[in-house]
């Protein structure tokens, strides 16, 4: 075997590598300026907002990011897929699978002691599909003090007003 033959193998598992690390807030970078898909990440003063809306709320919100996608438009199925790998590798637990005749819901979390790092969460609809990436340290039982209350699986709530008052200029 030649030395460029052993270099190009090299390259190519390292590359294979690179490629299965990725993490969930990589797979939807590519969604963010598509037509009919609202990216905001909420970071701030809106962030600071979030924690403190509660005085007794315990849990710290680092980021929020949300991909909403409109008249039924969606992430392909390959990159459904990679979530699903991702969620499985970094060892996500289900905590909520709500299914109603309006909309499915599922919340992934990432759990760290006490506190939940990252929660993952995807809201479908007839109409609207949306993922939600958050990092902090999160108590999951005061996810619906801060408005998101995923248990009950209404979110329209939370999309509608926090996204109004991220976009007003």
């Amino acid at each position: 075997m030649s030395l460029k033959s052993l270099l190009i193998i090299i390259l190519g598992i390292f590359a294979l590598q690179t490629n299965a690390q990725k993490n969930i807030d990589q797979v939807f970078r590519k969604y963010k300026n598509d037509d009919g898909v609202l990216a905001v990440n909420f970071t701030g003063d809106a962030l600071k907002m979030l924690n403190e809306s509660n005085s007794k709320v315990k849990s710290t919100i680092e980021t929020v990011e949300v991909f909403l996608f409109e008249n039924k438009k969606d992430i392909e199925s390959s990159d459904k897929t990679k979530i699903a790998n991702v969620l499985s590798r970094d060892k996500f637990d289900l905590l909520i699978d709500v299914k109603n005749k309006n909309q499915k819901v599922k919340l992934y979390g990432l759990e760290s002691g006490k506190f939940l790092n990252k929660i993952y969460a995807q809201v479908n609809t007839s109409d609207v599909n949306v993922y939600f990436i958050l990092s902090g340290k999160i108590i999951f039982e005061e996810l619906a003090d801060m408005g998101m209350d995923f248990q009950k699986g209404d979110m329209t709530n939370f999309i509608s007003v926090k996204t109004k008052e991220e976009i007003k200029p």
